[in-house]
Parts: structure tokens; sequence; C-alpha cells
């Protein structure tokens, strides 16, 4: 599904805009990329079989690494899992959510649009893990170059000093 640009304000006053969503990283030298930032901030990033049916992905923050499940198909969909789970890194880098409280309707609002099944999938989760996913649901459908840049705001080693 073609998303089309759309705007959003959603960290500290950066425009993110749904440019083509998952669809934008259909190459490997995106996911490259990303690995690569990822590991460059201390994250592991490995593929192995995942045996709980619709798992994709997951972070581990006490080890600091992600999985992703070898049940992809192609490169989007390795992309919105690597994507998901770097977001959930972001977080862990700053702590809580990476986004302002008033941008999250317009976030839920943009996936129910572009992405329902990923809004819907939210209610699998506990009421306070939801934000969490809709953050790194919302996230994953970003181009890669506004992942690339939210992960740097979030995860450089500078931006713990040039954060409010």
């Amino acid at each position: 599904m073609e998303i089309p640009h759309r705007p959003f304000l959603i960290a500290l006053g950066m425009t993110l805009a749904f440019a083509g969503g998952p669809a934008a990283a259909t190459t490997w030298e995106a996911i490259d990329t990303l690995r690569a930032r990822l590991g460059s901030a201390g994250v592991t990033v490995i593929q192995r079989s995942c045996p709980q049916r619709g798992l994709q992905g997951l972070y581990h923050s006490g080890n600091d690494t992600i999985v992703i499940c070898r049940s992809h198909r192609s490169p989007a969909a390795v992309w919105n899992t690597l994507a998901h789970e770097a977001t959930h890194r972001m977080q862990a880098c700053v702590g809580g959510s990476i986004t302002h409280r008033q941008h999250h309707r317009s976030m839920a609002r943009s996936l129910a649009s572009y992405a329902p099944d990923d809004l819907r999938s939210l209610r699998a989760y506990p009421r306070g893990q939801q934000l969490a996913e809709l953050e790194a649901r919302y996230t994953a459908q970003l181009p890669p170059e506004q992942v690339l840049q939210l992960f740097d705001r979030y995860c450089s080693p500078t931006s713990a000093s040039s954060r409010p």
C-alpha cells in the first residue's frame, strides 16, 4: 500500500513523514545501514528461528540484543521488524517514551489509516506497554533516513547530554 506524504511532528519538534512506509526500505542497504548503526551503539543483532507463532522479532534490553526471526519473506518485512525493535532500543536509551504526549493520538490515527492491523495488534499488549508498541509500530512505517535520524537523536553518545 502506498502511504501518501503526510507530516507529523512526533519528537521534540522534528517533522517526520510517512513516505511509502516499509515499502520505502525494500533494499538490503537500508537494513545493513541500520544494523551497522545499532552495532556501533553496542547492540547485537542476530537472526534465528523463533518458535512462538507470529513473533517477528524482539529486543532484550538486559543484554542489548535484537533478535530478528527467520519468518520474514522480504527485505521490507525485515526492515519493519528491525526498525520496530530499534525503536525499543531508542526507548531504552531515553528511559521511556520517545514522543511527546500530544502526538500519540495523531500517531494512532495515522496507523489506523495506513496500517490498521498494526494498530489493532496493540490490544494484545498490557495497557502499560501499548504506548511503547504504538511508537515502535509508527516508527517502523517511517522511511529509513528518518529512523536513522531518530536513532542518532536518542542513542548517539552525545544525545544524552543534549536532551532537554
